[in-house]
């Protein structure tokens, strides 16, 4: 992730930290949470865990736009020492820092931490259903950041992930189905491997090819479901659009009520094999609509019609197949006009008649002229 990236982040962070959510914090406030962060990440020692954690807990579990703020920041920030570090996951110019392994496991102890104080430690369960609810919408992407690393190369730190998750399940913070979600995204992001080897051909100066590596593994990255469809802390002008689905009444002209529209919930995690298909159909449809490029198989013969569209013919009958549902529907109309019974030949006499009109006989003749 690009420095921009936690640049926009960090100041996100500090505009939801400084407004009245419930009291606002002062600039020194803010510059205090980065060093205590700085300091838990760095060395992930009891007692920085534990001044870390009373900060959060007294200035940002009781909001839930700062805690989405801390969420996206802790995404950026676990993104961009990723970017920062060599092919070893150090980062330059320093003797013995944490691994970047380290940093991104250090910050799911700490949010390991404020579920356990949350949940086993406060009177009040607000706290606990407030922090779990808005920070698993960037537990997909945290655990995946952590665990983008070869599973061979690195089993202790794949172990580390495992316990965290069992501890995670036996503790009840989340479902098991929500739990099972996060072990495919280790499973996913340790499969792809793109962490280790795009940043080695990057430190050894192959920016031509770190940047193929990069972008087949984003070619490649799983689809993952949000936990929600929209900002929580947005109006709902600012919500996507189809959070209104819900809420439209068939053949209705009744308005949408303005306070009903919130975001859509979903469980958070690698999307169903079913939802994957149907988005990849419909974006291939698009590429082909806006004329971009479409990977195709090897063994399928493809043309272009008049109109400049690819025209793909089936193996076995050489017929074309049409890649859009408008073409198909073209196709099959073309089709029943074809199959249709052509119209009834008229009979003789009513031919004869429509041909000697008007009447031929002088008399007739002389009579329409006079008329005329």
């Amino acid at each position: 992730m690009a420095s921009h990236h936690l640049a926009i982040a960090k100041a996100s962070l500090a505009a939801a930290m400084m407004r009245p959510d419930p009291t606002p914090v002062a600039r020194d406030g803010v510059a205090q949470l980065h060093s205590l962060l700085e300091a838990a990440l760095e060395q992930c020692s009891s007692i920085n865990i534990q001044l870390c954690k009373a900060w959060l807990l007294k200035n940002i579990v009781p909001s839930p736009a700062r805690i989405t703020a801390i969420g996206k920041y802790l995404v950026a920030y676990s993104g961009s020492i990723a970017r920062s570090t060599g092919a070893h996951g150090r980062l330059p110019d320093q003797h013995h820092p944490p691994s970047t392994r380290r940093k991104q496991l250090h910050i799911l102890y700490l949010l390991n931490d404020l579920l356990h104080h949350t949940r086993y430690h406060i009177t009040s369960s607000s706290a606990y259903s407030t922090l779990t609810g808005t920070i698993q919408s960037h537990l997909v992407d945290l655990v995946g950041s952590a665990a983008a690393f070869d599973s061979k190369a690195f089993p202790k730190h794949h172990e580390r992930i495992d316990k965290l998750l069992v501890i995670w399940e036996a503790n009840g913070y989340y479902q098991p189905s929500y739990i099972q979600k996060l072990r495919e995204t280790v499973i996913n992001a340790a499969n792809l491997g793109y962490s280790g080897a795009g940043m080695m051909e990057l430190e050894l100066g192959d920016t031509a090819g770190a940047q193929r590596h990069l972008s087949k593994a984003n070619k490649d990255a799983p689809y993952v479901m949000p936990a929600t469809h929209g900002d929580p802390s947005v109006p709902y002008y600012d919500l996507p659009a189809g959070n209104m689905m819900p809420h439209i009444i068939p053949n209705s002209t009744t308005p949408i009520n303005a306070q009903l529209l919130k975001p859509l919930q979903f469980v958070a995690g690698p999307a169903d094999e079913n939802l994957v298909i149907a988005v990849k159909d419909f974006m291939k449809d698009v590429e082909l609509l806006f004329g971009t490029e479409v990977e195709y198989d090897g063994d399928i013969a493809i043309d272009i019609d008049q109109l400049g569209q690819p025209i793909v013919h089936d193996e076995v009958s050489g017929e074309p197949k049409y890649e859009s549902k408008e073409a198909e529907a073209i196709q099959q109309f073309q089709q029943q006009r074809q199959e249709r019974e052509p119209w009834p030949e008229p009979e003789p006499s009513l031919v004869e008649s429509v041909n000697n009109w008007p009447p031929r006989t002088p008399e007739l003749a002389q009579k329409f002229s006079d008329e005329v």
